[in-house]
């Protein structure tokens, strides 16, 4: 604490014998002067005093600071107890005798208005004389001159004093007279602060403050109180805050960097997660890579996790396999999460879940992620039968994507469609030409004239699955199948080609457009040469559009909710690419223009599909 205080500190003065007999003039601070441990305050261009006594009482010295004879006066001192000149920032005002039977004095000090802060420390000398022999020079103890007034200079969360509740040194936000901070590195609202004032002391709901010792809950915005030595103060309203998202902790083995996806998993990972009020949702450990293609190229590092056991996190079902989406081309870090609201109003039956998580890395904040599940074969994802080494119609997820960077993978025959096995990622031979020649048939049905036109495609894939689908690749204004990448499909025992879970849609995705980017990506342009087809598709958009008019208000609840995670986000890795066409935008204008961007979009989509 840079107490900052303009303050006496009176000890006992020892000075020497003027005589060679036991008579020993002494400057002593009576204990009735006691004040706050020997300290007494003035404030900016005033006065405060002090009484000493000296003994014997008949001591002879000219104490009128006035009279150019005067032999009393301050002298500083530093570390090593040597004299230096005067004090520059306060001066001896006046000194008045109270009482000569007794021999006690009254010094007045005076603040120069120079500084409202200093520290310096000092020494009382006085030249007396006993009953006229010969004058001596004595000396007080070192006495502490601190400047007292009623401002607090900062405020700050210091890691040395909070060891379990935030991770490295937080400085508070000053503005006026309201110190504040959000930051998803502190995890707890017990909190230490420490702090520079100039007040003679500094109190919490009339509790004295001391700087890096005296603990508070910050679980609601507090009130200090700085106090002067003149008992005038300054009120300071302190808001520490979390950034109102849980907070992932991870903790890698010798805080070893993670490896890129096409690595071991990197084991032993502790991981703590905390909920926004400070509990713990989950701790464990897990395996941890990288993930992605162009987006592990990007500084934000996308992860992919492997808890040791499943686990269900943040009331999102339990499974081992959790993803952390980076989402660092995304100036609203809203695009993905939107898209899967998007998803979750139609009637595709699966669309991963996710929060909004801050991440601290081996200790430094790694910004704001979407916290989400990864696209497995499981009753809690994607709800199909597992694979058995001795079945070939069974259940499998399948990707289109232009990387083609599985081991298990082919191009389809008619539509040269890059098909990738995902889960599972092995199969045997028969496995393999089984969905192959299922995808084959299936686009001979829809490449021969005749057998299109007798609608034999409908044998081979989920008609209101492949719609539902569509509508979230529009809305969104998502091109990722025109590749294709990140496109799923799944099938179950006995079952047809269902389309999704829908995934990747922070590229170029909810900007200003009217028209259809999809319609012939992948399928898509033969499907809807099915009169049939397409007017499914207009059936179906009657009857979910109602669901789709929410996504604006909650883009606005969303945003809100992120909005302090996302400025500290946005510290640590803006946006250098500008595929969204929002780079020079602020947090709350990219976002705008995100909403306006779909509302725009689901206007026109009404207006078109319902002109078919």
């Amino acid at each position: 604490m840079r107490t900052s205080l303009f303050s006496i500190a009176i000890v006992t003065f020892i000075m020497a014998s003027c005589t060679e007999k036991a008579i020993e003039p002494q400057i002593t601070h009576p204990e009735a002067m006691a004040v706050d441990n020997d300290v007494v305050y003035t404030v900016l261009s005033l006065t405060t005093s002090f009484n000493f006594t000296i003994s014997p009482a008949d001591a002879e010295f000219i104490y009128d600071v006035n009279d150019p004879g005067c032999q009393i006066s301050l002298h500083l001192i530093d570390g090593n107890g040597r004299t230096g000149g005067s004090p520059a920032y306060f001066r001896l005002y006046n000194v008045r005798r109270t009482d000569a039977e007794k021999g006690i004095y009254e010094a007045v000090l005076m603040d120069l208005h120079k500084s409202q802060d200093y520290k310096e420390t000092v020494v009382l000398e006085i030249e007396c004389a006993i009953s006229g022999q010969e004058t001596r020079t004595v000396r007080s103890q070192p006495v502490t001159v601190i400047f007292s007034g009623k401002e607090m200079f900062s405020m700050s969360i210091m890691k040395e004093t909070n060891q379990t509740a935030v991770y490295e040194n937080l400085l508070l936000k000053q503005d006026g007279n309201n110190f504040s901070i959000s930051s998803p590195l502190i995890s707890s609202p017990d909190l230490v602060l420490s702090f520079e004032s100039n007040g003679a002391k500094v109190l919490v709901d009339g509790v004295e403050q001391v700087s890096g010792k005296t603990e508070n809950n910050f679980s609601k915005p507090l009130t200090y109180k700085v106090v002067s030595g003149n008992g005038s103060y300054t009120e300071y309203t302190v808001s520490i805050v979390h950034s109102g998202l849980p907070v992932l902790f991870i903790e890698t083995p010798g805080q070893a960097v993670i490896p890129n996806k096409h690595s071991d998993w990197l084991g032993g990972t502790k991981i703590t997660l905390y909920n926004p009020d400070w509990t713990l949702d989950y701790e464990g450990t897990t395996g941890i890579r990288g993930r992605g293609n162009s987006t592990w190229g990007y500084p934000k590092k996308p992860y992919a996790m492997k808890l040791d056991s499943k686990a269900e996190i943040l009331g999102m079902p339990k499974h081992k396999r959790w993803v952390l989406l980076a989402n660092w081309l995304d100036r609203t870090l809203l695009r993905n999460h939107m898209a899967f609201k998007i998803a979750t109003k139609t009637g595709l039956d699966y669309t991963p879940h996710g929060q909004f998580v801050d991440v601290i890395l081996n200790g430094k904040h790694n910004g704001c992620y979407l916290l989400c599940e990864h696209i497995k074969v499981d009753k809690n994802r994607v709800n199909v039968d597992e694979l058995e080494d001795d079945l070939t119609d069974s259940g499998y997820i399948m990707e289109l994507d232009s990387y083609f960077d599985e081991e298990f993978r082919f191009h389809s025959a008619y539509y040269n469609m890059p098909y990738m096995f995902k889960d599972p990622d092995e199969v045997n031979a028969a496995q393999f030409e089984f969905i192959q020649n299922y995808v084959n048939n299936m686009e001979a049905s829809l490449h021969d004239d005749e057998r299109f036109a007798a609608r034999e495609y409908a044998e081979y894939i989920d008609i209101d699955s492949f719609i539902d689908f569509w509508f979230v690749q529009e809305l969104t204004g998502n091109e990722e199948t025109k590749h294709p990448k990140s496109t799923y499909m799944h099938k179950n025992t006995g079952g047809k080609l269902v389309m999704g879970p829908v995934w990747d849609f922070d590229w170029e995705t909810f900007t200003p457009i009217t028209n259809f980017r999809d319609i012939n990506h992948i399928y898509y342009g033969r499907l809807f040469q099915d009169p049939v087809f397409k007017a499914r598709a207009k059936e179906r958009w009657n009857l979910l559009k109602e669901g789709f008019m929410e996504i604006p208000a909650f883009i606005d609840a969303e945003a809100e909710r992120i909005r302090s995670s996302e400025s500290m986000n946005h510290i640590l890795w803006p946006v250098t690419s500008n595929v969204n066409k929002d780079i020079d935008l602020t947090f709350d204008e990219a976002v705008s223009k995100m909403k306006k961007s779909y509302t725009d979009k689901l206007e026109w989509m009404d207006k078109t599909i319902n002109n078919w």
